[in-house]
């Protein structure tokens, strides 16, 4: 287990390092909702002359097909601030080595590229539907959704292979009793020798046929075992979480009433709290919002500003106790025991298969964590407070800490051996043969 808790350390660390430079991009106490861009160009520009009056909106262009998109800073206490609203352009702005804080900050907003590779996330493929609920449950478990086919192709070769032997040793022993009398001492020796060796093949297919049932039983176990990982998430971490904050934090802060047990996207960070204070500035972007959030406020009898209330950062929760902890726990099952072949303890080559389904696996494996990563740090740059973030993070930590144990302490034999897990004891006695 000393390389399992080696990567967990620094994959721990590493994440934790992300979510701190979002913070720090955040520059502050920003949180951007989506508003309706008309409303914004119109409020930004005079129709008649196109010039800019409102110093703390960062628009390009003065014509309204400039504003493709449009976000507020709910924390912003007047039009005027710094950052107060940002107007995006349909397409990506040219490459420039010099840019101004004010349009490097509105570029990362607006069109967001994934590091390293310096590639726009609207090329990329799942980048930007992480929270669509489809990914959400799909994504995390790509690894053993690809063991579990693996296993059912074997097992289908496997079948069909007895079948083939079983029918080849029919019609062997079918030519053994036909033979003639007159030769029947002569082949006798060959017809037994022939029918041992088909036997020996169709026993080795079906102890095969045996093992492969026992891995495909093993890893449906371990699949529901993730299912339910991120049905606690969904369930206990995001709608418990919320009516935790709902009910009784919020309430004992503020002593608002709650508006509703439930929220009314279960991935969304932006359709929260209408809860107000009062001691906050006024709703300047009131006007702005867009129609279904207005909508919210009047039938829910509010006038406080939509987004401005303390809401801990689901999507922290979704990125840090949803994708990362079920993909890299299984990540490092395939890794320690690959399914395609021979353990990478043993000391040989590797085929052209066992190489092709290395490769696969470390692509995925890179690839999914570069685009979560860069989600979680885009989201505490621009639609969370650091606090709010902060808060999403230790909230994460109820599923993180626990299967980082599982998978890095020598604990727990009884759930290892349920869901396919080796204790260190297994390893070491396997390195050993």
């Amino acid at each position: 287990f000393r390389h399992h808790r080696r990567f967990y350390f620094l994959h721990s660390a590493l994440a934790l390092a992300v979510l701190a430079l979002g913070m720090i991009n955040n520059g502050g106490n920003r949180k951007f909702i989506p508003v309706n861009q008309k409303e914004l160009f119109n409020l930004a520009t005079s129709q008649s002359s196109g010039v800019a009056v409102a110093t703390g909106i960062i628009i390009d262009g003065d014509d309204a097909q400039s504003c493709h998109k449009a976000y507020a800073n709910v924390h912003s206490s007047s039009v005027e601030d710094e950052f107060s609203a940002i107007c995006c352009s349909p397409s990506d702005p040219p490459k420039s080595t010099f840019q101004s804080k004010a349009k490097k900050y509105k570029n990362n907003l607006c069109h967001p590229q994934v590091p390293i590779i310096g590639v726009s996330t609207q090329q990329l493929p799942f980048a930007r539907r992480l929270t669509r609920l489809t990914e959400a449950w799909v994504l995390p478990l790509l690894p053993i959704l690809i063991r579990l086919v693996y296993q059912l192709v074997m097992m289908m070769h496997c079948f069909f292979t007895q079948q083939h032997q079983q029918q080849q040793q029919k019609n062997m022993q079918r030519e053994a009793t036909s033979v003639s009398n007159n030769s029947q001492a002569s082949s006798s020796s060959f017809s037994f020798t022939s029918t041992s060796n088909s036997s020996s093949a169709l026993l080795d297919e079906e102890f095969a046929s045996t093992a492969t049932h026992k891995l495909i039983r093993t890893t449906l176990k371990r699949l529901l075992f993730y299912l339910l990982v991120l049905n606690i998430r969904g369930w206990g971490l995001y709608i418990g979480a919320n009516a935790l904050e709902d009910y009784v934090i919020l309430p004992l802060l503020n002593g608002r009433a709650v508006i509703s047990p439930l929220r009314t996207d279960s991935m969304s960070d932006m359709d929260h709290d209408l809860r107000n204070d009062g001691n906050d500035p006024e709703c300047w972007y009131k006007g702005l919002l867009k129609s279904h959030h207005k909508s919210a406020m009047e039938n829910n009898g509010h006038s406080d500003c939509y987004g401005r209330p303390f809401d801990f950062s689901d999507h922290a929760v979704l990125f840090l106790a949803h994708y990362l902890p079920v993909f890299v726990m299984e990540m490092l099952l395939c890794y320690s025991f690959p399914f395609w072949g021979a353990s990478r303890t043993e000391k040989k080559e590797l085929e052209l298969k066992g190489m092709i389904w290395s490769a696969v696996h470390v692509i995925l494996f890179l690839y999914l964590h570069l685009i979560v990563l860069q989600a979680l740090c885009h989201t505490a740059a621009y639609f969370h407070t650091p606090a709010e973030m902060l808060v999403g993070y230790g909230v994460s930590l109820i599923l993180q800490l626990p299967l980082g144990y599982l998978m890095c302490s020598d604990k727990w034999h009884w759930l290892k051996k349920h869901i396919g897990l080796p204790s260190e004891g297994e390893i070491i006695s396997d390195k050993g043969d």
